[in-house]
């Protein structure tokens, strides 16, 4: 099974759940909120569609982790001040609080993932990486 490619990316991304998972347990940050987090920490004032697309989530289930992060006080649903249709997304302070120590775990997982790599083979796996992403990309 090391030989197949999508054998090798399915399991490594189920220990970097299970990984992420231990580390946030920890933290008290709900797993279901961690990229969430991190998605409106850097793009505040986005639509839950938006936001839904950035995760590849689908609109319903966007909704759903919108609602329950509503319901823990971590994100508020604002009138956009550009298009009275909108309706925009923004961290509560409490939210902001949980985001950056998301961004921090972040990045010792990060660390955790590529220790022993060079820096060019960090750079490397992330052009790889992002190659294969665009190759997935639907038509």
């Amino acid at each position: 099974l090391t030989d197949s490619l999508d054998f090798l990316i399915r399991d490594t991304r189920f220990r970097l759940y299970k990984y992420i998972e231990s580390r946030v347990a920890r933290q008290q940050i709900p797993l279901r909120t961690w990229f969430p987090l991190r998605v409106l920490h850097m793009n505040e004032g986005i639509t839950q569609r938006e936001l839904g697309r950035m995760l590849g989530f689908g609109d319903a289930h966007a909704g759903v982790i919108v609602r329950m992060m509503q319901r823990q006080k971590l994100v508020e649903r604002r009138p956009s001040r550009v298009d009275r249709r909108r309706i925009d997304l923004y961290l509560t302070p409490a939210g902001r609080k949980m985001a950056q120590a998301t961004l921090r775990q972040m990045r010792a997982i990060n660390g955790q993932i590529v220790a022993g790599f060079s820096a060019t083979e960090v750079r490397s796996l992330q052009m790889l990486l992002l190659r294969a992403h665009e190759n997935l990309e639907p038509s």
